[in-house]
């Protein structure tokens, strides 16, 4: 997989790929790699 196709869930604390994304942040620490956010899966479960 390719790294701008890749997101960091802060949640599961896991890569996942953009299609998997529930939310993406625009800042954060691991920008320069890999954007920060929350998956679809980890965003339902805290609601």
């Amino acid at each position: 997989m390719e790294r701008n196709v890749l997101f960091y869930c802060v949640k599961c604390e896991q890569l996942k790929t953009l299609e998997q994304a529930g939310v993406v942040f625009r800042t954060g620490y691991f920008r320069v790699l890999y954007p920060l956010g929350c998956c679809v899966n980890c965003g339902n479960a805290t609601r």
